[in-house]
Protein backbone atom coordinates (compact mmCIF):
# COMPACT_ATOMS: atom_id res chain seq x y z
CA UNK A 1 0.00 0.00 0.00
CA UNK A 2 0.80 3.60 -0.24
CA UNK A 3 2.96 5.37 2.56
CA UNK A 4 1.01 7.78 4.47
CA UNK A 5 1.84 10.49 6.90
CA UNK A 6 0.06 11.52 9.77
CA UNK A 7 1.47 13.89 12.32
CA UNK A 8 5.02 12.26 13.41
CA UNK A 9 3.80 8.55 12.14
CA UNK A 10 4.80 7.45 9.07
CA UNK A 11 4.75 4.28 7.79
CA UNK A 12 7.02 2.00 5.64
CA UNK A 13 5.50 -0.95 4.15
CA UNK A 14 3.06 -3.66 6.40
CA UNK A 15 3.69 -3.02 9.97
CA UNK A 16 2.56 -0.68 12.97
CA UNK A 17 3.91 2.42 13.68
CA UNK A 18 3.31 5.21 16.44
CA UNK A 19 3.31 8.80 16.43
CA UNK A 20 1.61 12.54 17.16
CA UNK A 21 -0.49 14.89 15.71
CA UNK A 22 -0.03 18.28 16.69
CA UNK A 23 -3.68 19.67 17.31
CA UNK A 24 -2.88 23.08 18.83
CA UNK A 25 -0.24 24.82 21.56
CA UNK A 26 -0.88 25.38 25.58
CA UNK A 27 -0.46 28.50 26.75
CA UNK A 28 3.52 27.68 27.26
CA UNK A 29 3.76 27.47 23.74
CA UNK A 30 4.07 23.21 23.76
CA UNK A 31 2.33 21.26 21.14
CA UNK A 32 -0.78 19.74 22.04
CA UNK A 33 -0.76 16.36 20.34
CA UNK A 34 -2.88 13.32 19.94
CA UNK A 35 -1.89 9.90 20.18
CA UNK A 36 -2.07 8.32 16.43
CA UNK A 37 -1.07 4.59 15.59
CA UNK A 38 -1.71 2.99 12.14
CA UNK A 39 -0.91 -0.75 11.17
CA UNK A 40 -0.79 -1.18 7.91
CA UNK A 41 -1.05 -5.23 6.31
CA UNK A 42 0.64 -6.87 3.92
CA UNK A 43 -1.91 -6.43 1.35
CA UNK A 44 -4.01 -3.65 -0.52
CA UNK A 45 -7.23 -2.73 0.92
CA UNK A 46 -9.00 0.43 2.06
CA UNK A 47 -8.45 2.16 5.23
CA UNK A 48 -10.63 2.29 8.59
CA UNK A 49 -10.70 5.56 10.86
CA UNK A 50 -11.11 4.70 14.59
CA UNK A 51 -10.93 7.25 17.11
CA UNK A 52 -12.34 7.61 20.76
CA UNK A 53 -12.33 10.32 23.19
CA UNK A 54 -13.85 12.95 21.31
CA UNK A 55 -15.71 13.53 24.69
CA UNK A 56 -12.61 13.26 26.72
CA UNK A 57 -13.66 11.24 29.84
CA UNK A 58 -15.34 8.55 27.43
CA UNK A 59 -12.70 6.03 28.37
CA UNK A 60 -14.09 2.76 27.19
CA UNK A 61 -13.34 3.67 23.49
CA UNK A 62 -9.68 4.27 24.37
CA UNK A 63 -9.71 0.68 25.48
CA UNK A 64 -11.69 -0.78 22.78
CA UNK A 65 -9.43 0.38 20.30
CA UNK A 66 -6.27 -0.58 22.20
CA UNK A 67 -7.70 -4.25 22.68
CA UNK A 68 -8.48 -4.12 18.51
CA UNK A 69 -5.13 -3.43 18.22
CA UNK A 70 -3.59 -5.84 20.12
CA UNK A 71 -5.46 -8.36 18.53
CA UNK A 72 -4.35 -7.57 14.88
CA UNK A 73 -1.34 -8.69 12.23
CA UNK A 74 -0.27 -6.88 9.87
CA UNK A 75 0.85 -10.08 8.07
CA UNK A 76 -3.25 -11.58 7.70
CA UNK A 77 -4.41 -8.10 6.99
CA UNK A 78 -5.76 -6.14 4.04
CA UNK A 79 -5.31 -2.58 4.26
CA UNK A 80 -4.77 -0.41 6.68
CA UNK A 81 -6.19 0.78 10.12
CA UNK A 82 -5.59 4.41 11.44
CA UNK A 83 -6.60 5.03 15.24
CA UNK A 84 -6.44 7.76 17.43
CA UNK A 85 -7.30 6.24 20.96
CA UNK A 86 -7.50 9.92 22.67
CA UNK A 87 -8.46 12.54 20.23
CA UNK A 88 -9.64 15.44 22.69
CA UNK A 89 -6.19 15.39 24.54
CA UNK A 90 -6.35 17.58 27.11
CA UNK A 91 -10.38 16.77 27.88
CA UNK A 92 -8.66 13.24 28.02
CA UNK A 93 -6.00 14.32 30.66
CA UNK A 94 -8.14 16.52 32.64
CA UNK A 95 -11.00 13.44 32.69
CA UNK A 96 -13.63 15.74 31.31
CA UNK A 97 -16.02 16.26 28.66
CA UNK A 98 -14.58 19.19 26.79
CA UNK A 99 -11.20 20.71 26.66
CA UNK A 100 -10.45 22.93 29.80
CA UNK A 101 -8.94 25.22 27.78
CA UNK A 102 -11.81 26.11 25.81
CA UNK A 103 -13.29 30.00 26.54
CA UNK A 104 -15.66 31.10 23.64
CA UNK A 105 -17.52 28.24 21.66
CA UNK A 106 -19.31 25.62 24.28
CA UNK A 107 -16.00 23.26 23.60
CA UNK A 108 -18.48 20.46 22.51
CA UNK A 109 -15.64 18.50 19.89
CA UNK A 110 -18.43 16.57 18.42
CA UNK A 111 -20.67 19.34 17.02
CA UNK A 112 -17.70 21.25 15.41
CA UNK A 113 -16.27 19.37 12.74
CA UNK A 114 -15.08 19.64 10.13
CA UNK A 115 -13.66 22.73 12.14
CA UNK A 116 -12.09 26.02 11.46
CA UNK A 117 -8.26 26.83 11.43
CA UNK A 118 -8.61 30.17 12.60
CA UNK A 119 -11.97 29.37 14.97
CA UNK A 120 -11.67 28.80 18.78
CA UNK A 121 -9.85 25.75 20.19
CA UNK A 122 -11.78 23.11 19.98
CA UNK A 123 -12.52 24.12 16.10
CA UNK A 124 -8.98 24.42 15.42
CA UNK A 125 -8.34 21.06 16.74
CA UNK A 126 -11.07 19.39 15.13
CA UNK A 127 -10.00 21.01 11.91
CA UNK A 128 -6.58 19.48 12.44
CA UNK A 129 -8.13 15.67 13.19
CA UNK A 130 -10.44 16.22 10.31
CA UNK A 131 -8.10 16.97 7.71
CA UNK A 132 -6.06 14.17 8.41
CA UNK A 133 -9.56 11.93 8.24
CA UNK A 134 -10.74 13.06 5.43
CA UNK A 135 -7.52 12.83 3.28
CA UNK A 136 -6.43 9.42 4.74
CA UNK A 137 -9.89 7.43 5.36
CA UNK A 138 -12.30 4.92 3.63
CA UNK A 139 -14.39 4.47 6.46
CA UNK A 140 -15.22 5.87 9.81
CA UNK A 141 -16.00 4.40 13.82
CA UNK A 142 -16.22 6.87 16.25
CA UNK A 143 -16.79 5.25 20.25
CA UNK A 144 -18.76 6.88 22.74
CA UNK A 145 -19.72 6.44 26.65
CA UNK A 146 -22.70 7.08 28.23
CA UNK A 147 -23.48 6.70 31.87
CA UNK A 148 -23.98 3.04 32.32
CA UNK A 149 -22.36 -0.40 31.92
CA UNK A 150 -25.44 -1.29 30.24
CA UNK A 151 -25.27 1.07 27.20
CA UNK A 152 -25.24 -0.09 24.24
CA UNK A 153 -26.47 1.51 21.03
CA UNK A 154 -25.32 2.62 17.58
CA UNK A 155 -25.96 5.08 14.86
CA UNK A 156 -24.54 5.78 10.92
CA UNK A 157 -24.59 8.09 8.76
CA UNK A 158 -27.77 7.83 6.24
CA UNK A 159 -27.06 10.26 3.71
CA UNK A 160 -27.10 9.50 0.02
CA UNK A 161 -27.27 5.80 -0.97
CA UNK A 162 -23.79 4.15 -1.47
CA UNK A 163 -22.84 6.02 2.14
CA UNK A 164 -26.33 5.05 4.38
CA UNK A 165 -26.16 2.04 2.75
CA UNK A 166 -22.61 0.91 3.64
CA UNK A 167 -23.15 2.52 7.32
CA UNK A 168 -26.23 0.44 7.80
CA UNK A 169 -23.89 -2.93 6.86
CA UNK A 170 -21.24 -1.59 9.49
CA UNK A 171 -24.15 -0.98 12.39
CA UNK A 172 -25.17 -5.11 11.15
CA UNK A 173 -21.95 -6.20 11.57
CA UNK A 174 -21.26 -4.35 15.03
CA UNK A 175 -24.30 -5.89 15.76
CA UNK A 176 -26.22 -3.69 18.74
CA UNK A 177 -29.52 -4.33 17.95
CA UNK A 178 -30.67 -0.62 19.21
CA UNK A 179 -29.58 1.56 15.71
CA UNK A 180 -30.23 5.10 14.68
CA UNK A 181 -30.41 5.88 10.87
CA UNK A 182 -29.41 9.29 11.78
CA UNK A 183 -30.64 11.98 9.22
CA UNK A 184 -28.83 14.68 7.48
CA UNK A 185 -30.72 17.22 9.78
CA UNK A 186 -29.18 15.74 12.77
CA UNK A 187 -26.04 15.66 14.92
CA UNK A 188 -24.41 18.41 12.77
CA UNK A 189 -21.31 19.08 13.58
CA UNK A 190 -20.27 15.34 14.35
CA UNK A 191 -17.34 14.00 13.00
CA UNK A 192 -19.81 10.89 11.87
CA UNK A 193 -22.27 12.98 9.31
CA UNK A 194 -19.46 14.96 8.43
CA UNK A 195 -17.55 12.18 7.20
CA UNK A 196 -20.60 11.06 5.67
CA UNK A 197 -21.35 14.13 3.92
CA UNK A 198 -17.52 13.78 2.48
CA UNK A 199 -18.85 9.99 1.22
CA UNK A 200 -17.00 8.19 3.79
CA UNK A 201 -19.54 5.59 5.55
CA UNK A 202 -19.67 6.35 9.23
CA UNK A 203 -20.68 4.52 12.48
CA UNK A 204 -20.67 5.54 16.29
CA UNK A 205 -20.94 3.06 18.32
CA UNK A 206 -22.37 4.00 22.41
CA UNK A 207 -20.02 1.29 24.59
CA UNK A 208 -20.48 1.03 28.48
CA UNK A 209 -20.22 3.57 31.29
CA UNK A 210 -17.86 6.12 32.20
CA UNK A 211 -16.14 6.26 35.80
CA UNK A 212 -17.00 2.90 37.60
CA UNK A 213 -19.57 1.92 35.29
CA UNK A 214 -16.25 0.88 32.79
CA UNK A 215 -16.28 -3.01 32.57
CA UNK A 216 -13.60 -4.92 30.99
CA UNK A 217 -16.05 -6.96 29.54
CA UNK A 218 -17.82 -4.54 27.76
CA UNK A 219 -14.43 -3.79 26.18
CA UNK A 220 -13.94 -7.33 25.17
CA UNK A 221 -17.11 -7.67 23.54
CA UNK A 222 -17.25 -4.32 21.58
CA UNK A 223 -13.49 -4.91 20.13
CA UNK A 224 -14.85 -8.48 18.83
CA UNK A 225 -17.30 -6.02 17.21
CA UNK A 226 -15.11 -3.79 15.68
CA UNK A 227 -13.28 -6.93 14.40
CA UNK A 228 -16.70 -8.56 12.72
CA UNK A 229 -16.85 -4.68 10.74
CA UNK A 230 -12.94 -5.09 9.77
CA UNK A 231 -14.20 -8.94 8.51
CA UNK A 232 -17.27 -7.20 6.65
CA UNK A 233 -14.70 -4.15 5.03
CA UNK A 234 -11.98 -7.59 4.57
CA UNK A 235 -9.22 -5.49 5.96
CA UNK A 236 -8.88 -9.18 8.42
CA UNK A 237 -9.92 -12.15 7.25
CA UNK A 238 -12.86 -14.80 8.19
CA UNK A 239 -16.30 -15.28 8.13
CA UNK A 240 -18.61 -12.37 9.47
CA UNK A 241 -20.88 -12.96 12.62
CA UNK A 242 -24.60 -12.32 12.19
CA UNK A 243 -25.43 -10.89 15.24
CA UNK A 244 -29.34 -10.41 14.32
CA UNK A 245 -31.34 -7.94 13.01
CA UNK A 246 -31.02 -4.07 14.13
CA UNK A 247 -33.94 -1.70 14.94
CA UNK A 248 -33.25 0.87 13.21
CA UNK A 249 -34.75 3.87 15.16
CA UNK A 250 -36.69 7.12 13.58
CA UNK A 251 -35.20 9.97 16.04
CA UNK A 252 -34.26 10.41 19.60
CA UNK A 253 -34.23 12.55 22.74
CA UNK A 254 -32.44 13.73 25.46
CA UNK A 255 -34.64 14.47 28.19
CA UNK A 256 -33.40 16.70 30.68
CA UNK A 257 -34.22 16.74 34.53
CA UNK A 258 -36.74 19.63 35.30
CA UNK A 259 -35.79 19.21 39.25
CA UNK A 260 -32.62 17.66 41.56
CA UNK A 261 -32.58 15.60 44.32
CA UNK A 262 -31.20 12.16 45.05
CA UNK A 263 -32.32 9.79 42.07
CA UNK A 264 -33.19 6.35 41.83
CA UNK A 265 -33.61 5.22 38.08
CA UNK A 266 -36.66 2.36 37.55
CA UNK A 267 -35.74 1.79 33.99
CA UNK A 268 -32.83 0.56 32.26
CA UNK A 269 -30.64 0.35 28.81
CA UNK A 270 -33.02 -1.40 26.01
CA UNK A 271 -36.00 -1.42 28.47
CA UNK A 272 -39.59 -0.39 26.26
CA UNK A 273 -41.02 2.45 27.69
CA UNK A 274 -44.54 3.86 27.42
CA UNK A 275 -45.69 7.79 27.71
CA UNK A 276 -45.99 9.24 31.02
CA UNK A 277 -44.51 5.89 32.78
CA UNK A 278 -42.33 6.39 35.55
CA UNK A 279 -38.56 6.13 34.70
CA UNK A 280 -37.35 6.84 38.43
CA UNK A 281 -37.92 8.28 41.77
CA UNK A 282 -36.62 11.47 43.69
CA UNK A 283 -35.89 11.77 47.40
CA UNK A 284 -34.95 14.59 49.55
CA UNK A 285 -31.96 15.14 51.90
CA UNK A 286 -33.95 13.80 54.56
CA UNK A 287 -34.59 10.29 52.49
CA UNK A 288 -38.57 11.43 51.81
CA UNK A 289 -39.91 10.59 48.39
CA UNK A 290 -40.00 13.97 46.47
CA UNK A 291 -41.15 13.41 42.86
CA UNK A 292 -40.90 11.11 40.35
CA UNK A 293 -39.42 11.61 36.76
CA UNK A 294 -41.10 10.47 34.16
CA UNK A 295 -41.21 9.83 30.34
CA UNK A 296 -42.56 12.34 27.73
CA UNK A 297 -42.88 9.87 24.81
CA UNK A 298 -43.02 6.16 24.24
CA UNK A 299 -39.56 4.84 23.43
CA UNK A 300 -36.28 2.59 23.87
CA UNK A 301 -34.11 3.74 26.84
CA UNK A 302 -30.99 4.37 25.10
CA UNK A 303 -28.99 5.52 27.96
CA UNK A 304 -30.58 6.37 31.89
CA UNK A 305 -29.09 9.00 33.94
CA UNK A 306 -27.86 6.05 37.09
CA UNK A 307 -28.37 9.08 39.64
CA UNK A 308 -27.58 8.32 42.82
CA UNK A 309 -27.40 12.51 42.38
CA UNK A 310 -29.58 14.82 39.98
CA UNK A 311 -28.60 18.57 39.02
CA UNK A 312 -31.49 20.34 37.16
CA UNK A 313 -31.11 20.09 33.60
CA UNK A 314 -28.71 17.04 33.65
CA UNK A 315 -29.30 14.60 30.72
CA UNK A 316 -32.07 12.23 32.39
CA UNK A 317 -33.10 9.52 29.65
CA UNK A 318 -31.82 9.31 26.25
CA UNK A 319 -35.38 7.53 24.43
CA UNK A 320 -35.28 6.07 20.67
CA UNK A 321 -38.12 6.47 19.03
CA UNK A 322 -40.36 4.08 16.37
CA UNK A 323 -38.11 1.33 16.05
CA UNK A 324 -38.02 -0.53 12.69
CA UNK A 325 -36.93 -4.08 12.35
CA UNK A 326 -34.61 -4.93 9.93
Amino acid sequence: MKNIEIGTARTSGAGRVTGWLDLADYPDGSPMRAPVVIVTGVNPGPTVWLHGCVHGNEYCGTHIIHELLRSVDPSEMSGRVVALPALNITAFNAGIRMSPFEKYNGGDMNRNFPGDPRGSLTQQMANAIYSELKQHADYLVDFHTAHTPDVQWALYAALDGTVAETGERMAKAFGYHDTLATPPDMLAGSAMMTAGSDGIPALIVEAGGKGPAFLKNNVEDAAERLRNVLRLLEILQGDVTDYGPIANFSGFDWVHASRGGLFIPAVACGDKIAASQVIGQYYDIFGAPSGTAESPREGTVLAIHPGPLMTNGETLVHIGHDPRKD
